[in-house]
């Protein structure tokens, strides 16, 4: 009998002359209810990717949508492999607590150990590398450098040549930088590179063979292509070789590589230290964005439930899946989404142009510039629905110009105060 349900005998001995348990007829709803939930984005074409989620290690929901390759029109497939983007860095983790927990580094190594040549390499032990504390900066190459193939030994070199933010140790800046350094070291102490690190430590234990590390760009096969937003549509995003974000944001993966690799570090497969170190108050918050790509992995250990995605466009459809599915899935009901569908308008070149300068966005200075039509906060388009008033599709947020004078002095995202700190240096 089923525990904590009554079900009539009549219908109990349906279902099993059916040959269908209870628990799949719950969620082929369930299935239904998500699909229904979804379907105004899909329509929209604001879902362009793979999801899944599930409940321990059992798939209860599994989606492909739209397309991965638009020159080639491959649809996007739950094979399709897409950029995880700083989903990256939970698996450089697990392979820093194999090597800590091996003996072969300690948290408290410096760098010269390795690196006597780096700047401040005596100043700079391992932890602040893995803790993103080194001081080393978050990006180590310009837009014009990424599309160049890159190991972790190149990424010294750059790295070595660029200031610090800030004495090592002394505080948290979050460092793709940093991590490329790690790897690096990494390498130097095991006597092994990244792919080997990677492979003998998570892929080959888990048997995944859709998860790369591209060392060119044609190592990738069945790879999606990203998009960006324009003012007139969609095109694809930079010619980047991802090799550039070793160990921070280069693997290329899926739902089931990801939801399989989460399942291995909540289980314990890859040691008590990387599991304390990655699954904090019981979840684990994976998140990363790199040229139109984003990927997530949430897990809660209260409800035993995964969401994971790997996307090739920035949709704020995106996060409403991370933000409901959860929901739904715990019962909950959830009102299909209504699409936004800004009216965009035409700006004169000027005016967007008095709108340009740096801002403090999220904390970080972050330049915000004008063109073909629009303004663009790094490579993320806000598109000009009144003279002030702007909409970025990239998290279907409003975003105001507040003036002084017929000045810019902030911008108002969503209710985020962003403030003008000054003119472009550019300018």
């Amino acid at each position: 009998m089923i525990q904590g349900k009554w079900i009539p005998p009549v219908l109990l001995a349906s279902v099993l002359a059916c040959g269908v348990s209870w628990a799949q007829e719950s969620d082929n709803t369930l299935r239904e209810r998500i699909d229904k939930w979804v379907a105004p984005l899909v329509d929209a074409g604001h879902l362009s990717g793979s999801f899944l989620a599930a409940r321990g290690n059992a798939v209860i929901y599994e989606r492909s949508w739209n397309i991965a390759n638009r020159e080639t029109n491959a649809p996007f497939t739950p094979q399709t492999k897409s950029c995880v983007a700083s989903v990256t860095k939970p698996t450089t983790v697990i392979i820093a607590a194999k090597l800590i927990e091996d003996g072969v580094v300690n948290l408290t190594d410096p760098v010269s150990n390795w690196l006597p040549d780096f700047p401040k390499a005596e100043q700079i032990q391992f932890q602040h590398l893995l803790f993103h504390r080194s001081g080393i900066p978050h990006r180590l190459t310009a837009p014009d450098d990424e599309n160049v193939q890159r190991t972790a030994a190149d990424m010294v070199e750059l790295a070595a040549k660029r200031e610090f933010d800030f004495k090592p140790g002394t505080r948290y800046q979050y460092s793709s930088g940093g991590y490329s350094v790690l790897i690096r070291v990494m390498e130097l102490a095991s006597g092994k590179d990244y792919q080997t690190l990677l492979a003998e430590t998570i892929l080959e234990p888990l048997n995944l063979s859709n998860t790369v590390h591209p060392s060119q760009k044609s190592d990738i096969k069945e790879a999606a292509t990203s998009y960006r937003w324009t003012v007139d549509g969609q095109e694809p995003g930079a010619d980047m070789d991802y090799s550039f974000l070793v160990g921070a944001g280069s693997l290329f993966s899926t739902p089931r590589d990801l939801l399989a690799i989460s399942r291995a570090l909540v289980d314990g497969k890859f040691g008590e230290r990387a599991r304390r170190q990655l699954l904090r108050g019981g979840k684990l918050r994976w998140n990363g964005i790199t040229n139109h790509y984003r990927a997530f992995l949430e897990y809660d250990a209260k409800t035993d439930v995964t969401v994971v995605l790997v996307a090739n466009q920035m949709t704020g459809a995106n996060d409403l899946l991370r933000q409901n599915i959860p929901k739904i899935i715990a019962g909950e009901t959830i009102e299909p989404y209504s699409v936004p569908r800004p009216n965009v308008v035409k700006l004169p070149a000027d005016l967007l142009k008095r709108y340009a300068g740096q801002y403090n966005i999220a904390g970080s200075p972050m330049p915000v510039r004008a063109k073909d039509g629009a303004l663009f906060a790094n490579d993320w388009i806000l598109l000009p629905t009144s003279e002030t008033a702007f909409y970025s599709p990239q998290d279907y947020s409003t975003v105001t110009v507040k003036l002084e004078d017929g000045v810019p002095v902030e911008l108002d995202w969503a209710g985020m105060k962003c403030r003008r700190l000054g003119k472009l240096e550019d300018e």
